[in-house]
This record gives structure tokens, sequence and C-alpha cells, in this order.
């Protein structure tokens, strides 16, 4: 039985290990504030939701069927979050079962498990019914109609009853009735556990009356006697106690399977409620085909940087055109670093099957979004910055598959313009070729003017806005590359910033003991 709720075909597979790459993913886009959110303190949530955006699904169909189940919830958030708390009390409670014997070596000892827990599922799954039943008007998704229609095919009325009568049979602390028969050698066999015939009142008297019974007592102290007892009660109980593991097994995963995928959609539902009440705009985006090369988006905003500024952050504006390359500079602190950020967080969210932060967006899936970010100086280095840039970019080419996404803040300003500025030139050149898209935050003028003179088609060229008077507007706008220098500027700050000759006489003169 599966739950169809994130995939048409497939479950959500939470063991599957991370893509390459995670850890620095999550870092350089700050994705924590986004996946604290959507977990709302709930730590299965959490890895739930890490798991969707890390993974997410390289199928524009499985992106609209998780948009359409999405719009579901959001329409319905009271239902959905019921249904999952009925699941994490029904896992809770069987968790709460510690004293259940954990042993299952003898069939008795798998009935005596296998029947607890299978009781305890079944309450959560006709809890889980009731609350879907009363709303299901209100589900219109593909989804969620299948999920309703799985639970009144496999797990309705008639079957709970059947369950829970089979389950008071086997209760094997009551008394059992078995058939056997006997060979010519009189040895038994054929052991089978049989359901007792029902009979209340003067046919259960007159049946004591006109029957002919047979029956032996054991001795006490007959431990050898006992044991063929046992013996007999577990040769019976092979069949029961098989079948019910079975059972007990596909009602589990099945919980386990829709607790799961249910988690994304209240850690959506979560992440909307929190992103609303800042004031961020939030639309379901528009993926397309890897090979249609789309980027567009209206009033895009970092949705993590929302979230820790606690307000709605400046909103951008951008149409790529379907050029391969985009190419960001600008002064220092204009926002550059912030709008990466942004398209990577929206792209990993179309992904999973989210809304993003923006009026609108639209994008082509990729296979994977990779980032390399200029590392920050760290005293163990132990190769130059350079170096360490030119390792880090060598794993990422060993790892990233065409229709990919990389996104660079940076990259190798350790060095010289003119370095730097060739070893990105034939980095980029390589990518774009073999079908990798590249937005490239980067204050090189150099590499700029090679891509307008030499691959103008491929580029787009972006710059953060800065006002005459050096305000930034933290707003990315199309705009031709021109060498500015913005040194002079930095330079006259500092100047500011130091004391006058006459404060430098009035301060306390340095400490000027040897050092020890």
């Amino acid at each position: 039985m599966r739950v169809y709720l994130l995939f048409k075909e497939r479950p959500l597979d939470l063991d599957a290990g991370d893509p390459w790459g995670s850890e620095t993913l999550l870092r350089d886009l700050d994705l924590e504030p986004i996946l604290d959110a959507m977990a709302g303190g709930d730590r299965f949530i959490r890895e739930v939701a890490r798991k969707a955006l890390l993974l997410g699904t390289p199928s524009v169909g499985d992106i609209l069927y998780r948009q359409e189940a999405l719009k579901d919830a959001l329409r319905s958030p009271e239902a959905i979050r019921a249904v999952y708390k009925a699941l994490t009390d029904t896992v809770n409670k069987a968790r709460s079962l510690w004293w259940l014997p954990r042993s299952r070596s003898t069939p008795a000892s798998t009935i005596s498990y296998s029947a607890k827990l299978l009781e305890v599922y079944i309450e959560g799954i006709e809890r889980v019914r009731e609350i879907l039943r009363e709303r299901r008007t209100g589900f219109k998704s593909e989804a969620f109609t299948t999920l309703i229609r799985v639970l009144d095919e496999y797990f309705d009325e008639e079957y709970t009853r059947a369950v829970r009568e089979a389950l008071r049979y086997l209760d094997i602390y009551e008394a059992l009735s078995i058939k056997v028969s006997l060979s010519r050698s009189a040895e038994l066999r054929g052991f089978k556990l049989i359901r007792p015939a029902r009979r209340t009142g003067l046919k259960r008297v007159l049946s004591r009356i006109t029957e002919r019974r047979y029956s032996w007592s054991l001795p006490p102290r007959d431990d050898a006697g006992a044991k063929e007892l046992e013996d007999i009660k577990n040769l019976a109980l092979e069949g029961p106690a098989r079948i019910l593991n079975i059972s007990y097994q596909h009602v589990l995963e099945f919980i386990k399977s829709l607790r799961a995928e249910l988690a994304f959609y209240v850690g959506a539902l979560n992440l909307w409620d929190r992103l609303r009440e800042i004031g961020v705009p939030l639309s379901f985006p528009i993926p397309h085909e890897a090979l249609q090369r789309v980027l567009r988006f209206k009033d895009l905003v970092e949705a993590s940087l929302a979230l820790r500024m606690n307000r709605r952050p400046v909103a951008n504006t951008i149409d790529a055109g379907g050029k391969p390359l985009i190419l960001v500079s600008g002064p220092n602190r204009g926002g550059k670093t912030v709008f990466l950020r942004s398209i990577g967080q929206a792209q990993l969210m179309m992904m999973a099957g989210m809304f993003v932060a923006a009026e609108h967006f639209e994008s082509s899936i990729t296979r994977g979004v990779y980032t390399h970010f200029r590392a920050e100086e760290k005293a163990n280095l132990s190769r130059g910055r350079l170096e360490e840039e030119l390792a880090r970019m060598s794993e990422i080419v060993d790892h990233i598959k065409p229709g990919s996404l990389l996104l660079m803040n940076e990259s190798f300003s350790s060095t010289n313009e003119r370095e730097g500025s060739e070893i990105a030139r034939e980095i980029l050149c390589a990518l774009i070729e073999k079908g990798v898209r590249v937005i490239y935050v980067t204050h090189f003028y150099e590499i700029q003017r090679w891509f307008l003179e030499k691959r103008r088609s491929d580029t787009l060229f972006l710059r953060a806005e800065r006002k005459e008077d050096g305000t930034r507007t933290y707003r990315i706008l199309p705009s031709m590359p021109e060498r500015s220098n913005y040194a002079e500027e930095l330079y006259h700050k500092i100047l500011e910033a130091r004391p006058t000759s006459k404060a430098k006489a009035a301060a306390p003169p340095q400490d000027q003991s040897p050092s020890k």
C-alpha cells in the first residue's frame, strides 16, 4: 500500500543519502532559517523538509503534482495538521509500549508483539480516515483524492472490524482450539488453529449434554508434558503468526510513509504562515523543462533573510531571456550575495514542489544546484586560498552534470584580476559548453569585458544599483559592464575613521614592555 502524496509512483525515501555537496549548499544558501521555520520545533518535520529540499525532483510532472497537493493543504490546513498529529500520537503510543517482548523467536511471541501494535495502528488509521472523510469535498488534487480512496479500499469498517475480531481470538493467554490429525504411526500432523463455534443460550447447554467430550489434565510438575503442549501450540500458531506479522509490517510501513510525506506539507504550511506574517510575497512557480533555459521572476526576495530580519527585504525583478550565463557586478554590500541566494533558494523550493518568495517565478528544472562561494580566511588552511578555491571547483566539476545550476560568489578573488579573470573565463566557457547554467557574482571587470566582446549573446549582465551619493538600494538591475573602482571611496572612509594627529597625541602611550 502506497501513500502517493509526494510522487505518483514511489514513496519518499528517508534513508536515501544526501546529494554530494549538501552541507556546503545548506551553508552557502543559508537554508537553516527556512528549515527551522518549516519544522516549527518538530525534529521529524525538519528532517523530512531537509530531504525534500536537497533531493527535489527532476520532473516537471512531479513538481506540479506536489503543487496541487500543497494547494489542497492550504485550503484545509486544520485537517492536514490534525491528520499529522493523529499519526504522530499513534507512533508515540506504539513507542510507549516498551514492555512488549522484543524477542519474536516463537509464533506465540510474534503474535503477542504484533497484535498489540497492530491494534494501536488500526486505531490511528481509523482516526485519519475519519478526519479526511469530514473534509473530503475540499480535496481536489490527485494526491489527496488517491489517499482517501486507498483508505476507503484497504482500511474500511469491515476490515478494521475483522482485524479486531481476529486479534481477540488470537489472544494467546486464552484457550485455543487446535485441529490435528493422526498418521498411521500415531504421530500428530496437520496442526491448524480453528475458530470455535459460537453457541449461546439453549444451544450451548444442549451441546454440553449431547456432545461426547474427552478431556485430559496435565499432571503437576510434568515439565516434559508442558513442553509438548507448548510445542503443539506453536505449531498451530505458525501460520497465523506469519500472516499477522505480514499484516503488521504492511500497516506499519503505511503509517510511517504517510506520516513522513504528510510532514512535508505540514512544514510547507508552517513556512507559508511565517512568511505571510512578515509580508513576503508568495506564489507557486512555473517549472519548465531543462532544455528551455528559462529564468524570470518578479519581486523575488531571499526567504531566509526575511526570516532573520522579520521583515520583507528588497525585491528584485529579472528576465534572463534564456541566457546560460549571468554576470553580476557592483559595489560591495550592494545586495549581490542576497540576490544570488534568493535565486538558489527559489530554485530548490520549486524543485521540491513548494511555493517561492516572489510575486512570480519561472525557471527550468535542473539536475542539481551547486555553489562555489568565496571561502573565509582560515588559520588552519594547509594550502593557499587560491589553491583551495581551485580544489573546490575541481570537486564540483567532478560531480556536476549537464543541466545543473552553479552559483559562484566572488570566486577566484584571492588572486589579482588578470589571473582570476583568466581562470574564471576558461571554467565558465567549459561549463556553458557542457550545458551548465551559471550565475557568477564578481568584481572583475576583465572577465565581464571578455564575455561582452566574445560571447555577448550567451550572457546577461547585471549590476547592483548605487546612487551618486554612495547609497546602496540593494536592487540588481540589467547594466552593461563598466570599470568602476570603489577603492577611493573606501580609502576616504578609512581616513575619516582614523584619529587626527592631536587625538593621537592625547592618546595614552602604548605598553612598551617586552613580550613574554
